[in-house]
């Protein structure tokens, strides 16, 4: 693998990263290797990851831009607006977005833009290239085209099939940007579980192939179960077991039952587009009276709540019973005027009842901030409030839980130190990537792993790459 001083001198060049293998180390030595780089990622998430590793690494802010391709995109078509056309304001649908990447791409032929770009960066590095679908590969090689550009990703973690990101390495990728190496230091496992690392990466030369799996490998815990809600599975042996915890599936559905089983124990995590909490959002704005809007709120406390329901003869939790006399006694109050005031006390009190566990913290947090938003009176209606609550989340990242189940394709990117598979075989059921989604599941491990599954031999198609 070359050095980044020699990854700086080779020109368009792709490097492959496997997870955990260092790839934000070596853009971040890469980039600070030149006068000034220009970074680009898929996500404000990613972003945030790369500007803290330049920053521990001591790289000046002034030398390294970073952005996220999206955003780029965006300033280059604005700026531009008569070549690029762009959609006007924040594009909304498919199309618009493409209609984006197209404009930033024919601006990019202008030649007086071509000669801004090229004296603004003598670098370009363009990181999680296996997220890149066909128009962001078409841009991307027309900004090798001005300036020498260097990507990075792995053909394994792309997962993102569904959205257009099919592009082929061999067939598509690598006549632009030719291999220059694959990186070979597992470095998340070093002084976690080597052996852990050891397992993960011959898994992911095997999945590659389509050869069999054996679960049942010293370096891994494999757990016979047919049961993707056995808790044993999630909570067998975690009281000796320090940090962080992940249980992966692929339904976000069941990702949502298994934190209900689990009462709290587990908090599941929310998808970027946050539907449900918009959902509400919606039904708040469109009450007609306090009646609708109490009903909004209810529907969303069953989503996001265990309710222990109280067994016949059995006393009732005089500490419950308190905090909820205290939230009926509310009720009348959420009708006046926009109700909240009234609702936001709702979402503090419904955290105090013993009797309700929440496993869908990041989602009932949201909605609280949504409605602490309106009572300020910085949002005029709780679907401006959500809206803002959510920019500033996909902005400055999302903190995990100690214990976080949810899909691999939320978890892509973040590391934990336990993970837990509740079950194995339903990689098998998915549509498309089922080597790529189980990889990106297992790689996530950095202490201990455990797979349970009702066959100790699993076995997945060789993926395209």
């Amino acid at each position: 693998m070359p050095s980044a001083a020699e990854l700086f001198g080779l020109g368009n060049a792709a490097v492959v990263a496997p997870a955990g293998h260092g790839k934000t180390e070596i853009i971040a030595n890469v980039a600070a290797v030149g006068r000034r780089a220009l970074i680009l990622t898929h996500t404000h998430a990613g972003v945030h990851a790369i500007r803290s590793r330049l920053k521990r690494l001591g790289i000046p802010h002034a030398q390294v831009a970073v952005d996220t391709i999206a955003g780029w995109c965006m300033r280059y078509a604005h700026a531009f607006p008569g070549v690029a056309q762009p959609p006007d304001g924040m594009p909304q649908t498919g199309e618009q977005w493409n209609q984006l990447y197209r404009g930033a791409a024919w601006a990019l032929r202008v030649q007086a833009i071509r000669e801004v770009v090229a004296s603004s960066y003598d670098r370009i590095l363009i990181d999680e290239y296996q997220d890149c679908h066909g128009l962001q590969h078409e841009l991307a090689i027309t900004l090798s085209s001005i300036v020498p550009t260097l990507i990075f990703g792995d053909p394994m973690q792309g997962i993102f099939e569904f959205a257009g990101a099919t592009l082929s390495w061999d067939g598509e990728i690598h006549p632009s940007f030719p291999l220059a190496g694959t990186l070979e230091t597992p470095h998340r496992w070093a002084g976690k579980n080597l052996e852990l690392g050891q397992w993960i990466a011959e898994t992911r030369e095997k999945l590659m192939r389509g050869d069999v799996i054996d679960l049942a490998d010293p370096r891994v815990t494999y757990r016979e179960s047919d049961d993707a809600f056995d808790m044993g599975t999630l909570f067998e042996g975690i009281d000796g077991k320090e940090g962080s915890f992940a249980a992966i599936h692929c339904n976000k559905t069941i990702c949502y039952r298994l934190a209900k089983a689990a009462n709290g124990g587990y908090q599941a995590i929310e998808e970027v587009a946050a539907n449900r909490l918009r959902e509400f959002a919606f039904a708040w704005d469109r009450a007609a009276d306090g009646r609708a809007r109490v009903q909004a709120f209810l529907a969303l406390s069953e989503d996001c709540f265990h309710k222990k329901t109280q067994a016949g003869g059995e006393d009732p939790d005089p500490e419950d019973a308190v905090v909820q006399q205290a939230m009926r006694d509310l009720i009348p109050d959420v009708g006046d005027g926009n109700g909240a005031e009234a609702v936001a006390r709702l979402f503090s009190l419904a955290r105090k009842r013993p009797q309700w566990r929440l496993y869908r913290n990041e989602l009932w947090r949201d909605a609280e901030r949504a409605a602490t938003e309106v009572v300020a009176g910085r949002a005029e209606t709780m679907v401006a409030a959500t809206l803002s609550v959510r920019h500033r989340v996909s902005n400055s990242g999302r903190k995990m839980p100690k214990r976080t189940v949810s899909t691999p394709l939320l978890l892509k990117g973040l590391e934990f130190d336990h993970v837990v598979i509740p079950d194995a075989t339903h990689f098998g059921n998915e549509r498309r990537a089922q080597a790529k989604l189980f990889y990106v599941a297992i790689s996530r491990a950095t202490r201990t792993l455990t797979i349970a599954s009702s066959r100790r031999f699993i076995q997945f198609n060789a993926p395209d790459l």
